[in-house]
């Protein structure tokens, strides 16, 4: 693992986390503002509002932490932690705005 790697993906992991807590904060308002929501609902976007950024911080602490430790370029793959959470986001928020793609 070279440092200019490491350094370079933290960047990007914190760049990750903004722009993820910015989806969702907007989206979430977008959803709220439609109608009342149910507790679960709720939970769901305001639990997801912090969970998806501190899924990017944990990411690249991760890889500083393998990069610390002398681990294998394979550390790297730690930068797929977010996606499949967000994903699953993607797809709730999309459920509930009723959104047909247009």
């Amino acid at each position: 693992m070279s440092f200019f790697w490491v350094v370079l993906s933290v960047i990007f992991q914190l760049g990750l986390a903004f722009m993820l807590f910015m989806l969702v904060a907007f989206s979430s308002a977008g959803i709220a503002n439609d109608g009342p929501l149910d507790k679960f609902t709720s939970l769901v976007l305001n639990v997801s509002l912090y969970v998806l950024p501190l899924l990017c911080f944990l990411s690249a602490w991760l890889i500083v932490q393998g990069y610390r430790s002398g681990a294998s370029a394979h550390t790297f793959w730690w930068h797929l932690l977010p996606i499949a959470p967000t994903i699953a986001y993607l797809v709730f928020a999309l459920s509930l705005s009723g959104s047909s793609g247009r």
